[in-house]
């Protein structure tokens, strides 16, 4: 099995992060092997400088927007820090005076 792009190649990303940001268009920085399910893997990276690891299947094909998913509301990792920020802002208990 052969890599369909090489590194420099601009893809677009189709779906699959709980980051609702992350489609858009990404260069290929470096080939990686196969998965555990033998599917090929890119390290690929943004406008925003963020650098990401895809598999094959997440690279909309020319003219294909691919298995695009409807966006969620949802973030698990967005609601977490959420909580973590409201809990650390809550409300100041002043200090007993000793």
């Amino acid at each position: 099995m052969t890599h369909r792009h090489i590194v420099g190649h601009d893809v677009r990303l189709a779906y699959g992060f709980f980051d609702r940001d992350a489609v858009g268009t990404y260069s290929v920085t470096r080939l990686l092997p196969a998965a555990r399910d033998g599917e090929l893997q890119y390290r690929i990276i943004g406008e925003d400088c963020r650098e990401r690891v895809i598999s094959e299947s997440q690279i909309a094909r020319d003219g294909f927007a691919g298995h695009r998913r409807p966006r969620s509301l949802y973030n698990p990792i967005t609601e977490m820090f959420d909580r973590l920020n409201r809990a650390a802002s809550g409300p100041l208990k002043p200090e007993p005076i000793s």
